[in-house]
């Protein structure tokens, strides 16, 4: 029995000599501090006292979950909570803008691909529009639809007949018309857009496009250039038109001119019959087809208070070719004989002028 208990002792003296000496070094090492001590000082001196840089674990399945749920999650956030490209934010401002359809008429003729391209370098700087052409004749014609497509500018290319037995000539009413009617079968005219008449033979400011652009009924500014004025113009009173400084003001409500007013496409959704008639009066086509949809208290005036000319008439004369080329169209030399017919007519009354 006494043997058993030195045996045990000694067994207990050495275990405890083992524990002390743990625990010595357990304290020597700074492994043993209380959690509760351990503010964000205690762990940054931590990591300080160590002499190597603490070794990079692979992150737990728990942490890469989490990660897929973070990134899951911004896959799914609404559209107006993304951060999103300038590409993007332009994209959905021009959707915003409302389209402003500019129809114009065109014909064969010399200098119809300059003047076009003219009114194409204008329009291709213009946001958010729609290009109405239409060829005057039985079909469109190819040099007018590599310019169109050339351009850039979202285009409708369409082709119209004039219309027979007219008693009175009513100039492009039927190119007019053919646009007016394609935007009613293929375009929403409930929603808020713009409608111009922009014949081939002006030139435009860009400044004009982006006041019309918000028009609520019908938008009117100055046109240059126009019978022979320097400008015809509305005419205001307390920011309202009361009327016109133009040509035969007295027999016609609105004497504007077809450059010189823009509509809101709402205003062909109310008017079924806001259309150019065959009816209309020669000259008088403007103020016949704006008596159809409003009134004078309606008209919106642009161009700062209508003082400024964002429009001009500036119809270039077909030229006199005199020697001939390897590339002349049979439309050319026609043209150059009626020319020459021309200036043979004039010379001969000026001659019979001089000898009376």
């Amino acid at each position: 029995m006494a043997h058993k208990s030195t045996i045990f002792l000694s067994t207990t003296s050495v275990l405890l000599i083992v524990y002390v000496s743990l625990f010595s070094v357990l304290q020597h090492s700074g492994k043993l501090r209380d959690s509760s001590l351990k503010t964000h000082e205690t762990r940054y001196f931590d990591s300080i006292e160590e002499e190597s840089e603490p070794v990079k674990k692979e992150p737990s399945f728990q942490a890469r979950n989490n990660v897929l749920e973070v990134v899951n999650y911004e896959q799914t956030v609404p559209h107006n909570r993304v951060k999103r490209n300038s590409a993007e934010e332009k994209e959905d401002e021009l959707k915003e803008l409302p389209i402003i359809h500019v129809i114009t008429p065109t014909y064969k003729r010399m200098n119809q691909i300059p003047e076009m391209t003219r009114v194409a370098n204008t329009l291709k700087n213009v946001k958010s529009i729609h290009w109405i052409v239409v060829e005057e004749g039985n079909q469109t014609l190819p040099e007018v639809k590599q310019l169109l497509i050339k351009s850039g500018i979202d285009f409708t290319y369409l082709s119209a007949k004039p219309y027979k037995n007219l008693t009175t000539s009513l100039k492009g009413i039927h190119q007019r018309n053919k646009a007016i009617f394609w935007l009613r079968k293929n375009v929403d005219l409930s929603k808020d857009g713009v409608v111009y008449f922009a014949d081939d033979d002006n030139t435009y400011d860009l400044e004009l496009f982006e006041e019309m652009r918000y028009t609520k009924k019908v938008s009117v500014w100055p046109v240059g250039f126009v019978s022979r004025r320097k400008y015809q113009t509305p005419i205001l009173k307390n920011g309202k038109v009361i009327k016109f400084n133009a040509w035969n003001t007295e027999n016609r409500k609105f004497p504007i001119d077809m450059a010189g007013f823009a509509l809101n496409t709402k205003m062909f959704y109310y008017n079924p019959q806001l259309y150019f008639w065959k009816t209309f009066r020669v000259g008088y086509q403007e103020t016949m087809f704006l008596e159809i949809c409003c009134l004078l208290s309606d008209l919106e005036p642009k161009g700062n208070g209508c003082t400024k000319v964002h429009v001009w008439h500036t119809k270039a004369r077909d030229p006199i070719i005199e020697h001939s080329s390897y590339n002349d169209t049979e439309q050319a030399s026609t043209n150059h004989k009626y020319e020459m017919k021309k200036e043979k007519v004039s010379s001969i009354g000026k001659a019979r002028k001089k000898s009376t």
